[in-house]
């Protein structure tokens, strides 16, 4: 897929607040941190392979005549899972390169009851708000939850199981140390959870699995009620559309056959294999996602709004080009 960047505007917290169209809550925010002195960034960036070091998703939009005047977003940092402001995201410029993308919700069905909430009074309304509303309530349900550090960890050595069934498959014992690995840290994840029984996540695990828990939810809840079940059906059929990572092992269609068969119970927590498979997505996956459509760039303080363009596109400055060069799918060999 190829993108045109045209650029908007020299300020974004200027921009975003006076645009307040241009984003949308629920939103992917990507950061690429080049702070030499964040080790824990450049630790994120080496083991998902990534440029991309961080992902939040938007709260709170701004909205001045309500008395809101900046925006926040819901994240997961070294000290926990926190709200902060839009301006810690973006603020020294040289030191940040943000990416602003958008979930695509044209599947999504809503109910009778949601679509007579829509109002041309709400600023934030959209198809799907009470879903995306959902979502980052979700998130913000695990505001207390502690930062995992061995999640970075375990989440390197599942990369790595992941590259290594890929591109060295012919040498077998290679995946086999990476999945013993993978292995070894999930078991000390497990054992040191046995007391506090808290969903723990890295950034971009907390996002996935937010997208995921609110529809699971929202579908068990629809299939309860006679007028909803028909949206219900449908977006339970379409829930691994909301899965912006690889699947290689088709853990998402299982799931929704067993819930379908009745063998598994949507209104249950999702199984173990589920709940890896979220928690493991990273930055790099948001990237690659054509889940996720490529919104803005902020770039050196600029910001650049991102369209799809003819397959023959060029771009049209050496500044363009660069900025397009960021939208490159990410290790594009990998879990295919």
């Amino acid at each position: 897929m190829a993108f045109r960047a045209t650029w908007v505007a020299p300020d974004p917290l200027d921009y975003f607040l006076r645009q307040t169209d241009a984003i949308r809550v629920a939103d992917f925010v990507l950061r690429e941190n080049k702070d030499p002195k964040e080790v824990f960034a450049f630790t994120i960036r080496v083991g998902t392979g990534s440029k991309w070091s961080h992902s939040a998703i938007f709260y709170l939009l701004a909205d001045p005549a309500r008395g809101f005047h900046n925006t926040f977003l819901v994240e997961a940092r070294t000290k926990g899972i926190h709200m902060l402001s839009w301006r810690n995201e973006i603020v020294p410029y040289d030191n940040f390169t943000v990416g602003i993308k958008r979930p695509r919700l044209d599947w999504y069905r809503e109910t009778p009851y949601e679509i007579s909430r829509h109002t041309p009074l709400d600023p934030e309304d959209c198809h799907g708000i009470g879903y995306l509303r959902h979502v980052r309530g979700i998130a913000v349900d695990q505001i207390n939850g502690l930062f995992d550090h061995k999640t970075v960890f375990e989440l390197a050595a599942l990369y790595a199981e992941r590259a290594a069934e890929r591109h060295l498959s012919a040498v077998p014992q290679i995946a086999g140390a990476a999945d013993h690995l993978a292995n070894l840290m999930k078991k000390w994840d497990e054992k040191s959870d046995s007391v506090q029984q808290t969903l723990r996540f890295i950034c971009s695990g907390l996002l996935q699995y937010s997208y995921f828990e609110a529809l699971r939810i929202r579908i068990a809840n629809d299939l309860a009620v006679p007028e909803n079940r028909e949206a219900a059906l449908s977006n339970l059929n379409n829930l691994q559309r909301i899965i912006f990572r690889p699947d290689p092992k088709d853990i998402i269609p299982n799931y929704i056959r067993q819930v379908q068969s009745g063998e598994l119970d949507i209104a249950q927590p999702a199984p173990g294999d589920v709940l890896d498979l979220l928690k493991t997505a990273t930055p790099a996956d948001f990237n690659n996602s054509n889940r996720l459509e490529w919104r803005y760039v902020i770039r050196k303080g600029v910001v650049w709004k991102i369209d799809e363009a003819p397959a023959d596109y060029q771009a049209q400055s050496q500044d363009e080009e660069d900025i397009l060069k960021m939208l490159g799918e990410e290790h594009p060999d990998t879990d295919k």
